[in-house]
């Protein structure tokens, strides 16, 4: 299935979905010039990364594809320190330079990297995280005013239908692809799922921030590594499950004492 289709087919579902549950919330969607302008700036920047990444898993496994976009927290709070949001420790230096490390020690380990080859797949694929903490970034610092979590959620869903259709209809004619109703079947249940997944998103991004909202990835990397590794990738290597590793305990000297606290919470 064409990405483009992907996208269109999720984009018009999630929104038909969050714009019946904000009718059913408050009584209307509070679509203004803000919502709409807000929610067309982040489905770009979370549409870009989102269509990169059905790319990369086409060639990267999708084990070590987990433990690279893992290092979202660790950007986000970089881009937290760096914009006088979040406190700067040696304890988190640490923390970022370790993920980094494990990142690094992860493409070298790959393809024969210690022989003097490098997987360029897996070092392109470092723009997601880089791209998801932008995303994170704006949607905690420009939240509009009267902007629910479901009104918000299902103009972010319209537009990313609407700026897929064009990409479906020039690359990918749907008249000319024919698809199993398991297909379809797949794209109802990613539909559901990211319907649950939008309305938490909106909902920590706004009550939290954007750098606690990124701690999801303390389950979502072991999840995604053990969920690649069973169903894509085999057993894996040691040095997969040593990157990892090193990456949970980057994240938790990050996150661990009292500066992690979110300051809205």
């Amino acid at each position: 299935m064409p990405v483009s289709h992907i996208l269109v087919f999720t984009g018009i579902g999630l929104a038909v979905f969050l714009g019946a549950l904000a009718r059913w919330r408050h009584g209307r969607l509070s679509w203004n010039r803000d919502v709409l302008t807000y929610s067309l700036v982040c489905a770009v920047l979370m549409n870009v990364p989102f269509s990169l990444s059905l790319e990369f898993a086409r060639h990267v496994p999708a084990a070590e594809l987990a433990l690279v976009w893992s290092l979202s927290p660790l950007i986000n709070f970089a881009v937290g320190a760096i914009s006088g949001k979040e406190p700067l420790t040696a304890r988190r230096t640490f923390a970022i330079l370790l993920g980094f490390g494990a990142c690094v020690a992860l493409v070298l380990t790959r393809e024969g990297g210690a022989g003097g080859k490098v997987s360029w797949w897996l070092i392109a694929s470092v723009i997601n995280p880089l791209l998801y903490a932008a995303y994170n970034w704006y949607a905690n610092r420009h939240w509009p005013r009267g902007g629910t979590t479901f009104s918000i959620g299902a103009a972010e869903s319209l537009w990313t239908g609407v700026l897929g259709l064009p990409f479906m209809l020039a690359l990918a004619p749907p008249w000319d692809f024919t698809y199993s109703a398991f297909a379809y079947g797949t794209i109802a249940v990613a539909t559901l799922m990211w319907v649950a997944e939008r309305i938490s998103y909106f909902t920590l991004i706004r009550e939290t921030g954007a750098s606690y909202t990124a701690q999801a990835v303390y389950l979502s990397a072991p999840a995604a590594v053990i969920f690649g590794v069973i169903f894509f990738g085999g057993v894996g290597d040691i040095w997969l499950w040593v990157a990892l590793a090193v990456l949970m305990l980057a994240l938790w000297l990050n996150n661990s004492g009292p500066a992690a606290t979110p300051r809205t919470a």
